[in-house]
């Protein structure tokens, strides 16, 4: 299956992991599946937790309230990304495969984004994360299949909104259950997304 990333998601995993370099952070990515194409769109990202990533409870009440989300727009969860707190640790740990066993048990083809710290770099001049799939049975990194939707214009995207320190404003699940007006969806930054990329 090949693997599309919006510019919008892209960006949102990269702000999630600029808010918090000193942390360990992580999400969900929702979009559809093309079996005719063969292939996955992620066309958003939802930035989960930045405190205590794999809590049960506060992860079994934000991944029902993705689903809810995702019912009332036509999409499915996808995929689930994270950033390590090391800048040397770029692989996938426990909690990253029971989060995604926990995908794929809803969607066969569920993947993980693990966010690549030695590439975190401004400007963003290549795709910082590595993908992994289930093959045999057993979750592999294969990043010949993940693309980027929009190449280096996504790139230059990212950069432009992290210069412009952007991920000041991204709102994850923690931020929303201490104060629960604010928008977990990032509404705001994803206009910003569609007004850089028509412009």
């Amino acid at each position: 299956m090949k693997i599309q990333v919006s510019p919008r998601a892209y960006a949102k995993i990269l702000l999630h992991t600029s808010k918090y370099p000193h942390k360990a952070v992580n999400g969900v990515l929702v979009g559809e599946e093309n079996l005719k194409e063969g292939e996955i769109y992620a066309l958003d990202a939802i930035p989960l937790f930045h405190i205590a990533l794999g809590l049960a409870p506060m992860l079994e009440v934000a991944l029902a309230r993705v689903d809810i989300h995702c019912k009332e727009n036509g999409l499915q969860i996808v995929g689930y990304y994270q950033a390590n707190e090391h800048i040397n640790d770029n692989s996938p740990n426990a909690i990253c495969y029971k989060i995604g066993e926990k995908i794929c048990d809803h969607f066969n083809n569920g993947f993980m984004l693990m966010v690549d710290n030695t590439k975190l770099l401004v400007p963003c001049d290549e795709i910082a994360c590595k993908c992994y799939v289930v093959q045999d049975n057993k979750w592999k990194q294969s990043d010949k299949d993940l693309v980027l939707d929009g190449g280096e214009d996504s790139l230059g995207l990212t950069t432009e909104l992290i210069e412009a320190k952007t991920y000041q404003s991204l709102i994850d699940f923690d931020n929303h259950l201490d104060d629960i007006t604010q928008d977990w969806l990032n509404k705001d930054i994803n206009k910003l997304v569609e007004i850089s990329l028509a412009t």
